[in-house]
């Protein structure tokens, strides 16, 4: 079980510490929730069971965010991106592209699933515009892999697989 209390000072101290040395006026609730893990991970013995970064992530941001960390993150003006929305036609326009880019290579293996959202993803970023934003790369990682893997990318790529086979 945490300790609720050590929970919400390490977020104080994270807050602190990372509030003295920015530059640029701007902090991610994601870059304070792993300070405080840091912080609160520090002190424990060493035979204590450690919590992950990203349950902390979840103490910050999302529906189990602790109310009184989520206070404290505003209070510091602490600043959420928005969402990227992702355009489902655009979305399986760029894995195709990706798979044909990859198929198309000079040593002809077949590629790996990670391969191809990596690249998907790169083709999906240079495609959008400027003031859009973006997905990162770790959604298109879920995209293929997980609970949140889409059946049809899924399809496309098991596609390609049987066609080098």
């Amino acid at each position: 079980m945490l300790d609720r209390e050590r929970i919400l000072d390490s977020f104080l101290q994270a807050l602190k510490e990372l509030g003295d040395g920015r530059k640029d006026g701007k902090i991610r609730p994601r870059k304070v929730a792993f300070r405080a893990h840091e912080i609160y991970c520090s002190g424990l013995s060493p035979l204590a069971k450690r919590p992950s970064p990203e349950t902390f992530r979840k103490f910050a941001t999302g529906r189990l965010a602790i109310p009184e960390v989520v206070e404290r993150l505003q209070g510091a003006s602490v600043e959420t991106s928005s969402r990227a929305r992702l355009d489902r036609d655009k979305l399986k326009a760029v894995f195709q592209e990706a798979i044909q880019r990859l198929e198309a290579r000079l040593f002809k293996r077949p590629a790996r699933p990670l391969q191809i959202a990596r690249r998907a993803h790169e083709i999906y970023v240079r495609e959008a515009d400027k003031d859009e934003t973006t997905p990162s790369h770790y959604t298109f990682q879920r995209l293929i892999y997980g609970k949140a893997a889409d059946p049809e990318i899924l399809k496309l790529i098991e596609a390609s697989r049987k066609e080098k086979a």
